[in-house]
């Protein structure tokens, strides 16, 4: 049952990705189907799923999260739980919490993107600091 319902949401996350890349080619003022085929095309877009637990810390004043980092991908989804917030962008020279949306991905352009199409955009950085206990869901494409 867990396998079956992990395969479709990872196809799903797929289809996700497939409109997503879709939407940027044609904002980016490319053909609609560039970023797509870019990264793999007829042949499938290589693509990577992560689910991680972290248990809460039992002296939170010592989490240290994940170190800061850009994503060296196409495109990365995250799913964020409304009730555990600590996913960090750095906007400037300022960290600031992503909000979370219920229901909602937060979409990161990685690195190949930035640099495969010169887009004038500073990189983002991010950044996970948590004290509550979580699951990270993290699909890479």
């Amino acid at each position: 049952m867990c396998r079956e319902v992990t395969e479709k949401y990872a196809s799903e996350l797929m289809n996700l990705s497939e409109v997503l890349l879709k939407a940027m080619s044609s904002t980016l003022g490319l053909d609609e189907d560039y970023l797509h085929m870019a990264f793999g095309g007829s042949k499938g877009i290589s693509a990577t799923m992560r689910v991680n637990y972290y248990p809460k810390c039992p002296e939170p004043e010592l989490t240290l999260g994940l170190s800061s980092h850009s994503d060296p991908g196409g495109i990365t989804l995250l799913l964020v739980d409304e009730n555990v917030k600590g996913t960090q962008v750095r906007k400037e020279n300022t960290w600031v919490t992503v909000q979370p949306i219920p229901g909602a991905f937060v979409v990161n352009v990685g690195d190949q993107i930035q640099v495969k199409h010169n887009i004038q955009s500073p990189q983002c950085d991010l950044l996970y600091l948590y004290a509550e206990s979580f699951f990270l869901f993290l699909f890479f494409a």
